[in-house]
C-alpha cells in the first residue's frame, strides 16, 4: 500500500511459525543507575513472561531520553542493564524513571546508532554508539524541518509531524489499514527504493509497534523531494527480495544477547542490520538503506 509517496509492504512468517514473546511496554520497569551514566540504564520485567525491548525504541524521561542500541529479551523476573543512546542531548535533569514513548527513532538516527554499535563490538566487544555521530544527525533533523528544541531532542520531530496536516493524513491512512492477519514485518520503501525492514516476533508485536513504525516511515520521507503514487506489486517484492539476500549474504558479528539470545550485526557502505535469535528462532531484526 502507498500513501503520500511512501510504500509499505507486509511480510508474513511461514505458517507454524512465529515466537511467543510479547513487546515491552510500561509494565517493563527502566530507570537510571544508581549512579547515572550517559549509555547505560537499568530495566526491571517484574512479570512472568519474558519480554522483548526492539532496537530502535525510544524510551522517555529520565535524566534524558534515550534510545536502545540492540534488541534484547529481558527474561521474567530479571533487572539488566541495557545499552543506550542520548537523544536529547540539552537536558541532564529531572526523575530517575523512564515511559515509554511509543515511537522509533528515525532511520537516519537507527543507521548512525547501528553502525558505530558494530565496529564497537568488533574492536572492544562494546554495545555503545557514537554519541557525537547520533547527536549529529538528530540536529539534521530537526534543522531540516524548521524545528526548534531547546533540548535537541528527537521526539520534537515526531511531536511536529502532528501540525503537519498532509503527513497527519498518512499516518492516520496508513493506521487504519493496520496489519494484516499473518504479518510480522514490513518494509519501506520510496519507489522501487527499500528504506528499511522490520520483523517482530509475531503478529500481535507488530500491531504493538505499528503506529511508532508509520509514524517513522513518514518521517522519514522528508529527505525525498518526490511522493511516488505506487510502485507495481511485482517489482516491489523483486526490489525487496533483492535487498533481503543481499543482507542475508553478507557476512555479520556476532555477539551474546544482553539478555536471552544471540545478537547479529551487519555492516556495509550500502545497508546496516542486525537480528536477535532465542533458542535457535529469529525473534526480531531490521535493516537499513544508507
Amino acid at each position: 500500500m502507498t500513501h503520500g509517496g511512501i510504500t509499505l509492504i507486509p511480510i508474513f512468517a511461514p505458517e507454524g511459525r512465529g515466537a511467543r514473546i510479547k513487546i515491552a511496554g510500561d509494565e517493563l520497569v527502566v530507570s537510571e543507575l544508581e549512579t547515572p551514566t550517559v549509555p547505560q540504564l537499568q530495566v526491571h520485567n517484574p512479570t512472568a513472561d519474558d519480554v522483548l525491548i526492539p532496537a530502535g525504541k525510544i524510551l522517555s524521561g529520565g535524566r534524558q531520553t534515550r534510545v536502545v542500541n540492540v534488541s534484547i529479551v529481558v527474561p521474567a523476573g530479571a533487572t539488566l542493564v541495557i545499552p543506550v543512546s542520548c537523544v536529547e542531548a540539552g537536558r541532564w535533569s529531572g526523575l530517575s524513571r523512564f515511559s515509554d514513548s511509543r515511537r522509533f527513532a528515525s532511520r537516519r538516527v537507527r543507521e548512525a546508532k547501528a553502525r558505530s554499535v558494530k565496529r564497537n563490538i568488533d574492536i572492544r566487544k562494546d554495545k555503545s554508539s557514537a554519541q557525537g555521530a547520533v547527536w549529529n544527525v538528530i540536529s539534521h533533523e530537526l534543522n531540516m524541518r524548521g524545528v526548534e528544541s531547546d533540548d535537541s531532542l528527537l521526539l520534537d520531530v515526531d511531536q511536529h509531524l502532528d501540525h503537519r496536516s498532509d503527513r497527519v493524513n498518512v499516518v492516520r491512512e496508513f493506521i487504519n489499514r493496520g496489519v494484516q492477519a499473518g504479518q510480522v514485518g514490513v518494509a519501506v520503501a520510496h519507489g522501487e527504493k527499500i528504506l528499511g525492514v522490520e520483523v517482530f516476533p509475531n503478529t500481535e508485536a507488530l500491531t504493538v509497534a505499528w503506529e511508532g513504525i508509520v509514524r517513522a516511515a513518514v518521517i522519514d520521507a522528508d529527505e525525498f523531494s518526490s511522493r511516488p503514487e505506487s510502485i507495481d506489486a511485482a517489482r516491489g517484492i523483486a526490489a525487496l527480495e533483492k535487498f533481503l539476500s543481499e543482507v542475508a549474504a553478507t557476512e555479520g558479528t556476532l555477539s551474546d544477547g544482553v539478555g536471552r539470545g544471540t545478537e547479529v550485526h551487519v555492516e556495509t557502505p550500502a545497508y546496516v542490520a542486525h537480528g536477535l535469535r532465542v533458542d535457535g528462532e529469529l525473534v526480531y531484526c531490521n535493516a537499513f538503506a544508507s
